[in-house]
């Protein structure tokens, strides 16, 4: 049994010094991977403590014989992806107040922009494919990563890179239009 593993073990059979150890020795690792992948070093944070909350209340079942770290930066991973789920289903569609957007298919920040240069910029949003317009949202006005895109949509970071592509070329040619 590695470490951890037998950390968990101990835990499990009430020895809560284990859980100890596995928060001590794996939670900064676990911190830099989520922050790396997939949110915010803050939200990594509060999602390596939800990791090691459902170790302590739900105590999952961990497979002799798995490597421990993989088995519980997995579960990790999980709660990452259902916080972007859920971050996701707060934005459903684009705000009516485009403040924090940023440049977007070669126009300028909303910020140096007219008010009629800005209206005209949001109703091209507004024209595009819903598609087109959640992930240039996500990426623009969330603020978040190609990768972060491709977990939230459930897409690879190779299709959201052609889908920010195509958006952008759209949302250039609506411009155009108006």
């Amino acid at each position: 049994m590695e470490n951890g593993a037998s950390s968990y073990h101990r835990f499990l059979h009430g020895d809560w010094d284990g859980l100890k150890e596995i928060v001590i020795e794996y939670y900064p690792g676990m911190v830099r991977f989520l922050s790396n992948r997939y949110v915010s070093p803050q939200d990594a944070e509060d999602i390596a403590e939800e990791t090691i909350l459902v170790l302590a209340e739900r105590r999952p079942k961990y497979v002799e014989g798995a490597s421990f770290r993989t088995w519980l930066f997995r579960i990790a991973r999980n709660l990452a992806i259902d916080f972007l789920r859920k971050k996701n289903r707060e934005i459903p569609h684009l705000p009516e107040d485009m403040e924090g957007f940023t440049q977007v298919g070669g126009y300028e920040q909303p910020e140096s922009l007219s008010e009629e240069e800005r209206q005209q910029l949001i109703e091209g949003m507004k024209n595009l494919k819903e598609k087109y317009r959640r992930v240039l949202y996500l990426k623009y006005v969330a603020g978040m990563t190609t990768e972060e895109i491709a977990v939230v949509l459930g897409k690879t970071s190779f299709s959201i890179s052609g889908l920010l592509r195509r958006a952008k070329s759209a949302l250039r040619k609506e411009m155009e239009r108006e």
